[in-house]
């Protein structure tokens, strides 16, 4: 099977989701991918956009919003409990181990960073992939997904994941 990872913004409380970019999961699978996922974070994480030449160009303010915050690319078999925010309740981490108990959250304790960034914090894959089709046009890879907001299907192959 493997273990799936979400990179996420502890600072913002917002994660991108490597299958929307057209990515696997997998840290290879997403980490190795030149117009997706990665380039999303780029994006993100970029200080100085627009001042030069292979910029992207985009005025959004989403370009560089994440630049300077603390990230963390966390596997849903990542120790429970490792980077949670510091304001996570008891109740709450009992209320998203109880809505994951068939994966194995069983406990508070168990609950990772994966698990409760879905539940808790924004997916903000779409706005990125917006912001990178607005700024680089057709020629980029990004502008051929269809944004949907339970995923993303490849409109060549047809195929939904």
């Amino acid at each position: 099977m493997g273990q799936y990872y979400y990179i996420i913004n502890l600072d913002k409380r917002q994660y991108l989701h490597p299958h929307k970019f057209g990515d696997g999961l997998k840290l290879m699978e997403f980490g190795n991918s030149a117009e997706g996922t990665m380039t999303g974070l780029a994006v993100l994480l970029a200080d100085g956009n627009g001042r030069g030449g292979g910029d992207i160009q985009s005025d959004d303010s989403i370009v560089g919003s994440w630049a300077g915050d603390r990230i963390v690319i966390a596997g849903d078999y990542a120790d429970g409990g490792k980077f949670l925010p510091k304001d996570a309740t008891q109740e709450e981490l009992q209320k998203i181990a109880d809505d994951n108990y068939s994966q194995g959250y069983n406990k508070p304790e168990n609950v990772t960073l994966h698990v409760y960034a879905v539940a808790k914090f924004k997916d903000i894959s779409d706005d990125v992939i917006r912001a990178i089709r607005r700024g680089e046009g057709k020629a980029h890879r990004l502008s051929q997904l269809d944004l949907r907001s339970n995923g993303w299907r490849h409109p060549k192959e047809g195929k939904e994941e």
